[in-house]
């Protein structure tokens, strides 16, 4: 019996970080077990990248509420327990922050490596339940510390965690004139193009201020008639809110589109002149990818970011005052960031250890 690593995405940005990993191991004749939870663009990413038929949907988003969410955690627990638990060759568990995942390993005792890199959400799931947590070497051991992480299952990487997968991204060339044409946008070459990407409103971390941010983006960026922009909601739900916000602010609607399916964000990224998110894994993206990024993260700042904003590689919109620091400009060609393996062989080297484990 082949050996196998588990491995659950329960997020959009969580297929494009380990469709390299899933790619290998099986490559490497190791039997990737694939879970998704139906949420955001997760499915819709994972057909995209060429998983139709290998993954299996366990489990949706529960909302905003914080009992539906936890009630939403251990359904889904409960779920990937009766999917997995004859599958006596699984050797590991792996996941981003898959919360249900830690659940459903631990009680049938399959060891767990957990990743994650903003501190600041809630960990004590991930820091009590797991084997090895792989994190960012910039997030200090003082505040690992405080939010009661033990050292011995701490595993650090240098650099960030979409370098894994960025270095395999090879750019569409013909991207921009595929998107404009299949979703019939007659955009002149001079516009200033945005992509913006909301708040993640149902995140463990959200806070309400990104969302009074939003509005006011809204109304600077559609009201200037030499940009356009490219919103990408992260739900249906938030998709409707947007245009009937939209609406109410009596905005020109020709100046943008809201994106109807999922897209290649690094295509996106990389073809437009500046990207501004609620979120933290495109604006990383972008900043690898030589975009100007603008945060709107609305929470408690992370170590990455604190990172990125003290060496001019992110700026951080905070109150309705700062949107007038955005610099609505053609940017320069875009250089890439020098990509390495060092965060790549980091997991595998975790992974390798409970595969190899007799």
């Amino acid at each position: 019996m082949k050996k196998a690593v588990w491995i659950d995405v329960d997020n959009s940005p969580h297929v494009p970080l380990f469709a390299p990993l899933i790619r290998f191991y099986r490559d490497s004749g190791v039997e990737v077990i694939l879970t998704a939870r139906n949420h955001a663009q997760t499915i819709e990413l994972l057909e995209n990248a060429g998983f139709a038929g290998t993954y299996e949907i366990i489990g949706k988003h529960y909302g905003k509420n914080k009992f539906n969410k936890i009630r939403g955690l251990l359904v889904r627990a409960k779920e990937l327990i009766s999917h997995v638990k004859n599958r006596k060759n699984i050797k590991v568990a792996v996941s981003h922050g898959s919360r249900s995942m830690v659940l459903a390993a631990r009680w049938l005792k399959i060891p767990v490596i957990t990743m994650y890199d903003y501190e600041f959400t809630e960990t004590a799931i991930f820091n009590r339940s797991s084997d090895k947590v792989l994190i960012p070497d910039q997030i200090p051991d003082e505040t690992l510390d405080a939010i009661n992480l033990p050292a011995a299952k701490r595993v650090k990487y240098q650099g960030l965690k979409e370098e894994l997968y960025l270095k395999y991204f090879q750019p569409n060339q013909d991207f921009w004139r595929d998107f404009t044409e299949k979703n019939n946008l007659n955009i002149s070459n001079d516009k200033v193009l945005i992509a913006l990407r909301p708040p993640a409103t149902t995140a463990n971390y959200h806070n309400a201020e990104s969302e009074r941010l939003l509005s006011e983006l809204l109304r600077y960026f559609l009201s200037d008639e030499k940009t356009f922009t490219v919103i990408l909601p992260r739900t249906a739900e938030q998709k409707s809110e947007i245009e009937h916000l939209i609406k109410d602010l009596e905005l020109d609607e020709s100046r943008c589109y809201l994106l109807e399916k999922a897209v290649n964000g690094l295509d996106l990224a990389i073809n437009v002149d500046l990207l501004v998110s609620g979120g933290g894994t495109m604006n990383r993206e972008a900043v690898l990818l030589g975009t100007p990024v603008y945060s709107i993260f609305a929470g408690k700042q992370g170590a990455l970011d604190a990172a990125m904003e003290k060496n001019g590689l992110l700026n951080f919109i905070r109150k309705p005052a700062d949107i007038a620091k955005i610099k609505l400009e053609k940017k320069n060609a875009a250089e890439k960031t020098a990509l390495t393996d060092r965060v790549e062989n980091r997991v595998k080297e975790q992974i390798n250890f409970y595969l190899e484990k007799v």
